[in-house]
């Protein structure tokens, strides 16, 4: 062998350390099969996933949208999806049948949630003015819970009508019911139906807190769940300098769902945060009593401690203790 030939050789020995650890990462990134459809409200995901924050981790998610979170719950037990993203409520009504789940993490709270009702003579009702008049919402949802929470608050009664997500809007267009308590997402097609017509009531007594829940094994799995939540924190810093580019890669994930021009305007409505407290735990122990008193969840125990049974916080303590603060 020339001296030539042996330097070639042990310039590629010297290289090689260099490049393979690199294709060994690639080709072991782990699989993470996600259950999605909340991008505005999990800005976190989708900025990991715009800037392979993900993929640096050493995982690779796989996302598989459903239309609400309830789809999305039921695909994470069924053992369909190792994480998914939604609101709080199917978390409760699992930890209530003793599913085996368990919330690593919120995403965000969302604090624009409004009752959507019509102009009368020009001028927006009040909750009270509507007292004893029809109220249009889908049974059994959050919105359902915001609903009868915010007319306790207000002292009065009214007729409910349960009317799926889709046509609630049109009802209260038609006239069928004087108000409505659609999701957040009708919000904007509601003042397109509505025109001129629009009113909104807002809500003070209920903010949404969108949940990351894990499998039983996947929660378990300390180390692949903690890597997850790191990237979502890292995506989550750079969401403080980096709003525009933020909101443009949730556009960009939730394709014709939520365009950039919705993205931006519903954008400050967002507590976007990683984090596990004590506020969650109290939500969730209002609606597991709520849920009780309704007949909804009959037979099942409400105390406090079922919910705290199905908070898995041991990765993100793992990784950001002090975003732990459940007390």
């Amino acid at each position: 062998m020339t001296r030539v030939t042996r330097r070639a050789l042990a310039g590629s020995l010297l290289l090689a350390p260099a490049i393979i650890p690199g294709l060994a990462r690639a080709q072991a990134a782990r699989p993470v099969r996600v259950g999605g459809g909340l991008f505005a409200e999990a800005p976190q995901f989708a900025l990991a996933q715009e800037r392979n924050l993900f993929g640096a981790a050493g995982l690779a998610p796989a996302v598989t949208n459903f239309p609400t979170g309830r789809e999305a719950f039921e695909a994470l037990i069924g053992g369909q999806v190792d994480l998914a993203m939604m609101a709080e409520l199917p978390v409760v009504v699992g930890a209530l049948r003793a599913q085996k789940l368990g919330v690593v993490s919120t995403l965000s709270r969302y604090k624009g949630m409004r009752i959507v009702t019509k102009k009368r003579d020009g001028a927006a009702p009040t909750l009270a003015s509507l007292a004893g008049r029809k109220f249009g919402v889908t049974l059994g949802t959050n919105t359902h819970f915001m609903l009868m929470t915010e007319l306790a608050a207000a002292g009065i009664r009214a007729e409910i009508v349960n009317i799926g997500p889709p046509d609630l809007i049109a009802a209260l267009a038609r006239g069928d019911v004087d108000a409505a308590a659609p999701f957040p997402n009708a919000y904007a097609g509601a003042r397109r139906a509505l025109g001129a017509d629009y009113a909104e009531i807002p809500v003070t007594t209920y903010q949404p807190t969108y949940l990351l829940v894990a499998s039983e094994a996947f929660a378990r799995d300390v180390d692949v769940t903690g890597r997850f939540l790191s990237a979502l924190l890292r995506a989550e810093a750079a969401m403080a300098t980096e709003t525009e580019a933020a909101q443009a890669a949730v556009a960009k994930l939730a394709g014709r769902a939520q365009n950039l021009e919705a993205v931006r305007a519903a954008w400050p409505d967002y507590d976007a945060r990683i984090t596990l407290d004590r506020p969650l735990l109290d939500l969730m122990e209002r609606e597991g009593h709520w849920l009780a008193e309704t007949g909804a969840a009959r037979g099942a125990s409400a105390d406090p401690a079922v919910f705290r049974a199905a908070i898995a916080e041991a990765p993100l303590r793992a990784v950001s203790p002090d975003r732990v603060t459940l007390g």
